[in-house]
């Protein structure tokens, strides 16, 4: 049924295309339709022909002089671009919407849109490559964006789509991530200003606002964390995981990842906390939250692989191309296949990484030496014992790599993790030790 909804969505959306191309400008109500089609098609998951369809509606709406949602349309590709982790592709978009803003400074949400999207791309940026000017831009833009968001009417964010509370949330997670000290009091303060947003709803779907609840709740167990209220994290991160329940109800795909990382969050609050049991039940959790992803993705992928396919052969038109069709989508599906394995084959490896992780605790100091061959285990020893907060058995094995002298990409390959993880992990473990404390990196 899941199968048939998605190509009854995309042939409707292909219909709309099509009548496009045949009639030229459009009517008002023919564009609200469309518009409505294509939020649909972003809402559900299924991206396999969303990009094609949003720029036509940026063209079209372009070519009826609604600039508004011309720039909503070019947000709505740089959103897709960012799923995609695609700088290069957001890079494209950034120049049509800068025009856009400075060919209509009156029209908030133009300008609102074209410093959200700079906001999201400089975040990107810093975290591939760490530069602290990049890192500067993003809250620069952050702040500008908010505030021509607070200038918006309740009619203008509504008629915009603009949902304030992510405005809020995203620079409490800005200040909590991308910060080398703790700045407490800036996540507190941004966090609080998106909680008042989501509570006034602003007319939003309930989804949309359980999944903001979701992710302040989230932030939330955070700041509980930093500041030692060990229970009061715990039972935070519980209430989030019931409201993901409630979510994934109606739509199990939208917090995915937000169940990962909150079995994430009770992993390393377990470890921190002496209760290695209930550790490595959530650790159990995540990998197996982790495997149903993959399935999801690989599905999605599959989707992918057969609407790209009917495309090409009705834009072929020709019998004899349908053959190398079928050889490439055979391709594809084998590769898919093949990283489903290899995904199974890692996850796997990282939770028996996990419980070595575990054991090495309480292990000696000949044990903790193997992990590193040149750091001996009396300055290991020291710096362990230095940390003003208990270190997880992850971090003391980040701690040894880094004073091995391995470089970032190195770290991050023994970790099987992406090297933006490696930056996280050093900011968190900085923050278990005094300022002036010479950590070795």
């Amino acid at each position: 049924m899941k199968l048939c909804k998605s190509f009854i969505i995309k042939g409707f959306l292909l219909f709309i295309l099509a009548v496009a191309a045949a009639c030229g400008v459009k009517s008002a109500q023919e564009m609200d339709s469309d518009a409505d089609a294509v939020w649909e098609l972003l809402r559900s998951g299924d991206d396999s022909v969303a990009m094609e369809a949003v720029l036509k509606l940026a063209d079209d709406y372009h070519r009826r002089g609604d600039y508004d949602n011309e720039s909503i349309a070019y947000f709505y590709v740089a959103q897709l671009y960012l799923q995609q982790l695609d700088t290069s592709g957001m890079q494209g978009v950034i120049p049509k919407m800068e025009k856009l803003a400075k060919d209509h400074p009156d029209l908030p949400n133009v300008v609102y849109s074209y410093h959200t999207v700079r906001q999201t791309l400089y975040a990107i940026l810093y975290q591939e490559a760490g530069r602290e000017k990049d890192r500067d831009e993003m809250f620069s833009e952050g702040v500008k964006a908010i505030a021509l968001m607070e200038k918006m009417s309740p009619e203008e964010i509504a008629k915009y789509r603009v949902n304030p509370v992510w405005n809020y949330y995203n620079m409490a997670v800005g200040y909590d991530m991308y910060f080398d000290e703790p700045v407490r009091d800036s996540i507190a303060f941004y966090l609080e200003k998106a909680r008042e947003a989501n509570n006034r709803g602003f007319n939003f779907a309930e989804n949309i606002h359980l999944e903001g609840e979701i992710s302040i709740g989230d932030e939330q167990a955070w700041l509980y964390y930093y500041d030692g209220e060990y229970d009061k994290a715990e039972k935070e991160m519980f209430r989030v995981l019931s409201m993901i329940d409630s979510v994934e109800i109606k739509t199990p795909n939208a917090v995915r990842t937000e169940r990962i990382e909150a079995y994430d969050f009770l992993v390393e609050l377990y470890s921190n906390t002496g209760r290695l049991d209930k550790a490595l039940e959530y650790q159990k959790l995540k990998s197996e939250a982790e495997l149903r992803r993959i399935g999801v993705e690989r599905n999605e992928a599959i989707h992918k692989v057969e609407a790209q396919y009917n495309v090409a052969r009705e834009q072929a038109k020709v019998e004899k191309m349908r053959w190398m069709l079928v050889l490439s989508c055979g391709i594809i599906l084998l590769l898919v296949a093949a990283v489903l394995y290899l995904h199974l084959w890692r996850r796997n490896r990282l939770e028996m990484q996990y419980s070595a992780a575990v054991e090495a605790l309480v292990e000696t100091d000949d044990k903790v030496t193997a992990l590193a061959g040149n750091v001996s285990a009396e300055t290991a020893g020291k710096i362990f014992s230095s940390a003003l907060k208990p270190l997880s058995a992850v971090e003391r094995k980040y701690i040894l790599l880094f004073m091995s002298g391995k470089a970032t990409e190195e770290i991050a390959t023994a970790m099987h993790v992406a090297p933006s993880s490696v930056y996280t992990m050093k900011y968190r473990i900085k923050k278990k030790y005094p300022a002036d404390f010479p950590l070795p990196f």
